[in-house]
């Protein structure tokens, strides 16, 4: 079975600053919840949240060096905040698993089929 990659991205200038702890707790078991429901479906694979603060970018640069500079970056309007891997027939069948996911009151999910370059499926 194909397994997707969901990209949980969000609007990295949003202000939250009006919502309360328990905003915040019921956002955070908004989140569980849907991950209980895919999980107890045999259809979640992991995920996890990102850090909101470090992290490293990493530029190519001629003669086979790179550059590394402190990332992601101030100026940019969405980051990254988390991702999941999951299971599911197609793309349709992915975006719809999507549906009702809480990251989509905050910013947006990218989903990506894994390819296993002509390798087995893990």
């Amino acid at each position: 079975m194909p397994k997707f990659m969901l990209i949980l991205r969000g609007d990295i200038q949003a202000d939250y600053s009006k919502y309360t702890p328990e905003d915040f707790a019921r956002i955070l078991g908004d989140y569980e919840a849907w991950s209980s429901k895919l999980s107890a479906e045999g259809r979640l694979e992991g995920g996890q949240k990102l850090t909101d603060q470090g992290g490293k970018v990493i530029w190519p640069k001629p003669g086979k060096k790179v550059e590394v500079k402190d990332g992601p970056y101030v100026e940019s309007k969405e980051v990254v905040g988390g991702y999941y891997l999951l299971k599911a027939d197609n793309y349709d069948h992915a975006v719809r698993l999507c549906a009702g996911h809480p990251n989509l009151q905050f910013g947006s999910i990218e989903v990506r089929e894994v390819d296993f370059m002509g390798g087995p499926e893990d």
